[in-house]
């Protein structure tokens, strides 16, 4: 934990609804090491977003955030107050969303935005300067003609030049992590890896770390240094990403893998996970799992915490570490 940028520890996160309690994240433990990538996996819902939501303060009532701790640089984020956390987010910690399209603002041009984030992190900076620090970051992100390009309006650039903006406007005031959520999502492959070399390029240059939301576990096996992956709003299992990649313990772990294709067996059937997600306002007892898990005996319906299975790698299983 010391070494840790980011420490999360007991993270949970509800939303009350007609249908009862809805627990988005329960007892999330992560830790997010200086310079590294982390990759944060699993399927729609599993509360991968949330977390991050979390942890920047961006989750709005009726939702409720509590924590046992958030480190980070050696503040508790659980306990700062608005003020304190606004100015966190953007100058500290920095996020891109799913959607470039919907996150910027139609309204405004590019150099509007990317100065308003300089300014409001850094009074000291005057517009001018700010405007100049606006060019050199749309030049590091790869946009061509920068200068003239930045009194574009955000429509009037590609998808993939979008999210290379939103990149820009994260980086602006050179934070120390950035939380980069499903930045691909809708892009082309080729787009998709020109995007994810900018933020390995950015992480490079910047000295940052970098937390990468994603439901492709070949993106995170190809990114990351280490992954966890969640599932029902917990984590299931984590490590470095080459060991969990390749002798995963716990079944979901297993069970994403073996239903991905593999250029090397094109002609083997893919393999899904059978059942469903369960429903998040009646979740199992025991273990989240369970009902799916073709390994499941009477200890899964106990609750199940998150435990080492040797020194780098924990999971959240009760026969972690046996043969598959």
């Amino acid at each position: 934990m010391n070494a840790s940028l980011l420490s999360i520890r007991g993270l949970r996160t509800s939303f009350p609804t007609r249908r009862g309690l809805v627990q988005a994240v329960d007892g999330v433990d992560l830790d997010v090491r200086p310079g590294e990538c982390l990759g944060v996996v699993g399927e729609s819902g599993s509360g991968k977003s949330v977390t991050f939501l979390s942890v920047l303060g961006l989750v709005r009532p009726p939702g409720r955030v509590e924590a046992d701790a958030i480190g980070f640089l050696g503040r508790d984020l659980s306990r700062l107050s608005p003020s304190e956390m606004r100015a966190v987010r953007g100058r500290e910690i920095a996020v891109t969303m799913q959607d470039a399209l919907t996150a910027l603002n139609p309204s405004f041009t590019v150099e509007t935005q990317i100065v308003e984030t300089i300014e409001a992190h850094d009074p000291s900076v005057g517009r001018k300067a700010a405007r100049t620090r606006a060019i050199e970051m749309l030049r590091l992100v790869g946009i061509p003609d920068a200068e003239r390009r930045l009194s574009a309006y955000p429509h009037q650039f590609s998808g993939g030049m979008r999210q290379r903006v939103m990149v820009a406007i994260a980086l602006a005031c050179r934070p120390k992590l950035l939380i980069a959520d499903e930045p691909t999502t809708a892009l082309d492959v080729t787009i998709q890896s020109q995007v994810l070399d900018l933020i390995d390029d950015m992480r490079a240059t910047l000295g940052m770390s970098v937390v990468l939301i994603t439901h492709d576990l070949g993106i995170v096996a190809e990114r990351c240094e280490r992954v966890a992956v969640m599932y029902a709003g917990q984590v299931v299992e984590t490590g470095p990403t080459r060991q969990v990649v390749e002798t995963p313990v716990h079944p979901y772990t297993r069970g994403l893998l073996r239903s991905m294709p593999r250029l090397s067996h094109l002609d083997a059937p893919l393999l899904p996970i059978d059942g469903q997600v369960p429903d998040p306002t009646r979740l199992p007892e025991g273990c989240r799992f369970q009902p799916r898990c073709p390994q499941a005996i009477e200890e899964c319906l106990q609750p199940i915490r998150l435990r080492p299975v040797s020194p780098a790698r924990a999971a959240r299983c009760v026969l972690a570490g046996a043969e598959p």
